[in-house]
């Protein structure tokens, strides 16, 4: 599709369309590297680089051990080097909330997604992994903002210190810049099986929404402790929530709050708006609340760190309050049936406790909304998504 400012001065909008890999846990999109065959990647709105996995690359486990490549499981492996030049004493150090862990070689290329041309961006190549990938995508796009690049000096890693990196502007950022687009993008998930939704840059994507019902709430600085870049400028698309409501399955259960039939919380927490996580991550005590509201309830699964609950359980209705409207989850996106532990049979519950935060709206909730990330705003746009 066409991008970049039309004749009349006016933006044109660059869409493209989404898979949704392993049942609605993860969200793909293609993008293209200089004149390269197009390839898949993660959509990512909780981090800020754009990466691909170098063929040569070396994939270990956990603890560092040498595994095959196959191990880490990516998609087709990026066979090239940066046509505009690697970025000498620079190198790419990156840790997802998962565990997950990525180094390698920075360097500039020219990047396209959605029809547009991002020219001479800053993007690495990957060449040492631990990765549990899902056999397609073969790197990340991260839209959040330059804080959150993970560019340190030095060509070594190991010698790399936490929170002292080199800043660099992310692709969004770049095409911002450039007046590629307007300064937003928007995002509309859709649930496995479905082909997965859309990204639109500069507008609305292609699905049924109420204009009128979008509401509004600022985007917030949110401070990480490790992260001192953090504490005075924009990094996650953090928003405040206005509360979240609960309506147990069972409303006659006496174990549930003392047999309240229903909870609304006020929230005094910053919430960070996540596609690249699968689920809702919110205060302990909270997540406990929502899973004992499962009928039957959920269980914490401790060989598993996280909360299942019966595949075939009726879940609670469940809602995030932002700026006086509630956004209903369908109770759908609250049991996975595709993440099942082996030993107990039951599936894994798609609100999980957050420990000490950040906390996080994933896909659990995405799925729900159509979210507009309009950074020249400084505020997100949210409107109930109509069935699909």
């Amino acid at each position: 599709m066409r991008s970049g400012k039309q004749e009349n001065g006016a933006y044109a909008v660059g869409t493209a369309p989404l898979q949704s890999i392993e049942g609605g846990t993860e969200y793909d999109v293609q993008i293209q590297f200089a004149d390269t065959t197009p390839v898949t990647v993660i959509l990512d709105t909780g981090s800020s680089d754009t990466w691909l996995a170098q063929s040569s690359f070396q994939c270990v486990d956990e603890t560092g051990a040498d595994q095959p490549q196959s191990t880490c499981n990516f998609g087709p492996l990026f066979n090239g080097t940066f046509d505009n030049g690697q970025i000498a004493n620079e190198n790419f150090n990156i840790s997802y909330g998962d565990g997950e862990t990525l180094t390698g070689v920075l360097g500039y290329e020219d990047v396209t997604i959605a029809g547009i041309k991002v020219t001479n961006q800053e993007v690495a190549l990957v060449n040492y992994a631990f990765w549990e990938g899902d056999g397609i995508s073969s790197g990340l796009i991260g839209l959040a903002y330059p804080a959150l690049t993970s560019a340190y000096a030095g060509d070594n890693p190991a010698a790399d210190v936490p929170g002292d990196t080199v800043e660099y502007n992310s692709i969004f950022t770049t095409a911002i810049n450039e007046s590629l687009v307007a300064p937003m993008f928007s995002l509309a998930l859709e649930r496995a099986p479905s082909s997965g939704g859309y990204i639109a840059f500069g507008g609305l994507p292609p699905v049924s929404v109420d204009n009128s019902s979008f509401v509004s709430t600022p985007i917030e600085v949110l401070e990480i402790v490790d992260d001192p870049q953090t504490t005075s400028q924009y990094s996650f698309y953090t928003i405040t929530p206005d509360g979240f409501t609960i309506t147990p399955a069972a409303a006659s259960r006496r174990s549930f709050r003392n047999g309240r039939q229903g909870i609304d919380v006020t929230s005094d927490f910053p919430t960070i708006v996540d596609s690249g996580t699968t689920l809702v991550y919110l205060p302990d005590e909270l997540a406990i609340d929502i899973n004992e509201a499962f009928e039957p309830s959920a269980e914490y699964v401790e060989d598993e760190g996280a909360f299942f609950v019966d595949c075939q359980a009726t879940a609670p209705t469940f809602g995030v309050n932002i700026n006086g409207t509630t956004f209903n989850v369908n109770p759908v996106d609250l049991i996975f049936q595709s993440e099942v532990d082996p030993t107990t049979g039951l599936c894994l519950t798609g609100i999980q406790a957050g420990g000490e935060g950040p906390f996080i709206l994933g896909d659990v909730f995405l799925q729900n909304v159509v979210a507009v990330f309009d950074v020249g705003a400084a505020e997100l746009r949210f409107a109930p998504h109509e069935d699909y």
